[in-house]
């Protein structure tokens, strides 16, 4: 199957826009076990050729980071981009657990991959992909390892809980919950105890059989304090480069921080590069 993608649009803007058929966008309000998830729902112009592949940009603990720059160059490109914001963030109903952000990226991929939204948003239901940063790559490989027809996983820096559950980290991993004041939850020990019990579910090498034959792309960065290339990515990452597979696998690792600033750019080329030739 050929990709749809028009990636010189990439950075750049057309030099005219049909009237008729212009890029836009609209609120989502989708029903997850119960509680309403908001966020917005980005599309090309129907100019682009059709269906397109559509991304799931699922973010980080508490939400505060964005990375619209990215949505905003896949939905050029020809992707419909789904943005939503997790149970219990930034609006959204319910109570904030890991296990809940689990849940929501995987409704909302079930969602995404309905007739009744292929159908509306011009989606290809074969070419859905997961994209997380930080607690939401854990979300995204969490979610993505229980859908076989999932396209594709992508994890920028990503973040696995489970890592400093033990007596010589416990104290970091409840510094960094303390920074989600904002978010609605029954607390900090409601979050530390959700990812606790659900430990072997949540631990990314865990993931292994489900995902070793998946197309993934996993972005680290190597001065990265918060997600540490040795701690959060090398553990399942060895265990793929064991594996003999026909998907897609690829590790890129860049010179920043948590935040991939500084080479924002060279990500955005090469998540477009993965969607496209999995497309």
């Amino acid at each position: 199957m050929s990709s749809n993608l028009t990636l010189e649009n990439l950075f750049s803007d057309p030099e005219e826009l049909d009237p008729t058929a212009l890029p836009d966008y609209t609120t989502l309000d989708f029903v997850s076990n119960g509680s309403h998830i908001y966020g917005e729902i980005m599309w090309p112009s129907a100019n682009q050729p059709k269906p397109h592949p559509c991304v799931i940009m699922l973010h980080g603990f508490p939400g505060t980071a964005r990375n619209d720059d990215i949505s905003h160059a896949l939905c050029r490109i020809g992707c419909v981009v789904i943005v939503p914001h997790n149970r219990g963030a930034w609006g959204s109903q319910g109570k904030y657990l890991i296990t809940n952000c689990i849940e929501d990226a995987q409704n909302l991929a079930e969602y995404a991959h309905s007739q009744e939204f292929t159908l509306k948003y011009n989606v290809d239901p074969s070419q859905i992909f997961l994209l997380g940063h930080s607690m939401g790559a854990n979300s995204a490989l969490n979610a993505g390892r229980k859908l076989d027809w999932i396209r594709g996983i992508i994890m920028l820096t990503p973040y696995d809980p489970t890592r400093y559950l033990n007596r010589a980290k416990e104290s970091y991993f409840r510094s960094l919950l303390e920074e989600g004041k904002i978010l609605q939850s029954d607390g900090i020990d409601a979050i530390y105890e959700d990812v606790v019990v659900n430990r072997d579910e949540i631990y990314h090498p865990n993931a292994f059989e489900q995902v070793k034959d998946k197309n993934l792309l996993v972005i680290g960065a190597a001065y990265d304090s918060v997600s540490p290339v040795n701690e959060m990515i090398l553990p399942l990452w060895k265990q793929l480069e064991s594996h003999k597979t026909r998907a897609v696998q690829k590790r890129v690792e860049f010179p920043t921080e948590h935040g991939l600033l500084g080479r924002r750019i060279s990500v955005i080329k090469e998540i477009a590069a993965f969607v496209d030739i999995t497309c």
